[in-house]
C-alpha cells in the first residue's frame, strides 16, 4: 500500500517524535510506500522575522532545513531496528493561481503566538494578524496549490526508495505567468498539498498526524467532543456549520475529505505522539 503522511509544523522541534518515527518505520517494515510532507508555519514566520527574504524562499529552506529533521529522526530509527535505509528529501514546487483570493485576503498563519502589543506593533507595519484560539499570529497568504512540478520525480524515488520526503511547506508556491515560472509570496497549506499529493500518487490513505487527539466539534470549550468516525458528508456539514478553525483543522479537515470524495479511500486526522496501531484519531470515510 502506499501512504501519505502529513506531519504538521507545529507538530515538530528540533527532532522528530519516537511516535512518528516507529509509526513510519513500521510502514516501511510491512513493505508499504511513504510519501512523507510536513508543514513549516512556525518555522518559516521565525525566519521571516529576522530575514528579508520572500515567502518562496524561506519555504525552499525550511524544505531542507526541516526536512533533514525529519530524514535523521527516521535514520535513527531504522537503525535501531536494523533497517538501514536512506530516504531522500525532494525540495517541491506546487502551481497556484495568481488570481486567488487568499492573494487579496490571506488567513495562512505563520511563526509564534503574539502578545496584542506584539501583534498592533506588526498591524501598524501593514502586516497582517489574526485572533486564533491560543492567541495572535501573523497571516499570510495561503493559495489553493493545482498542481505538483516534481510529482514525476516523487513517483519515480518512490518505487525505488519506498520512502520519500517531499512537498515540505506545502511546496513552493509558484505561478504560470507570461514569462513563464515565477515564484509567489505566499505560503501554501501543507494540508491542501499533501491531499493533492495524496491524489496524484494514488495513494491508499493520507494520514494528518498533529498535536490533537483528532478533530473536535466544540473544541476548546467544556462540550468538546471527539468525533472518532464520520463521513465526508458529516465532515463537511460540520465545516459549514463553523465547527473547525480556519487555518487550523478546517484545512486539514477539507484536504482529507476532498481526497476521500475524489479517491473513495480513507483519511485520518491523530496525534503526533501517539502515531501507530493504538493512535487517537478521526477517521473520514467515503
Amino acid at each position: 500500500m502506499r501512504y501519505v503522511v502529513a506531519l504538521g509544523g507545529n507538530a515538530i522541534g528540533d527532532v522528530l517524535s519516537s511516535a512518528a518515527s516507529n509509526f513510519i518505520t513500521g510502514l516501511y517494515k510491512k513493505g508499504h510506500q511513504v510519501i512523507i510532507t510536513h508543514g513549516n508555519g512556525p518555522q518559516v514566520g521565525e525566519l521571516a522575522e529576522v530575514e528579508d527574504k520572500p515567502l518562496s524562499v524561506l519555504t525552499a529552506q525550511t524544505q531542507a532545513e526541516i526536512g533533514t529533521i525529519i530524514q535523521s529522526g527516521l535514520m535513527q530509527s531504522m537503525k535501531s531496528k536494523k533497517l538501514e535505509h536512506n530516504m531522500p528529501i525532494i525540495i517541491t514546487r506546487c502551481i497556484v493561481d495568481s488570481h486567488d483570493k487568499e492573494m487579496r485576503n490571506p488567513s495562512k498563519p505563520v511563526g509564534r503566538f503574539l502578545t496584542r502589543s506584539q501583534a498592533s506593533a506588526l498591524t501598524a507595519k501593514g502586516i497582517t494578524v489574526k485572533r486564533l484560539i491560543g492567541g495572535y499570529r501573523r497571516v499570510v497568504p495561503s493559495p489553493m496549490p493545482t498542481d505538483v512540478l516534481e510529482m514525476d520525480t516523487i513517483n519515480y524515488v518512490l518505487r525505488k526508495s519506498r520512502i520519500v520526503i517531499a512537498g515540505g511547506g506545502g511546496g513552493v508556491a509558484v505561478t504560470l505567468g507570461k514569462r513563464g515560472l515565477e515564484y509567489a509570496d505566499a505560503v501554501i497549506d501543507k494540508d491542501c498539498a499533501s491531499g493533492l499529493i495524496a491524489q496524484k500518487s494514488r495513494a491508499d490513505e493520507l494520514v494528518i498526524l498533529t498535536k490533537t487527539d483528532g478533530v473536535y466539534t466544540g473544541f476548546a470549550t467544556p462540550k468538546q467532543k471527539l468525533i472518532k468516525r464520520a463521513t465526508v458528508r458529516e465532515m463537511l456539514v460540520l465545516s459549514r456549520n463553523g465547527e473547525f478553525e480556519e487555518g487550523s483543522m478546517l484545512p486539514k479537515v477539507l484536504a482529507c475529505a476532498d481526497f476521500v470524495r475524489k479517491t473513495g479511500k480513507k483519511a485520518s486526522i491523530g496525534n503526533i505522539n501517539s502515531a501507530g496501531s493504538s493512535m487517537s484519531a478521526t477517521l473520514i470515510v467515503p
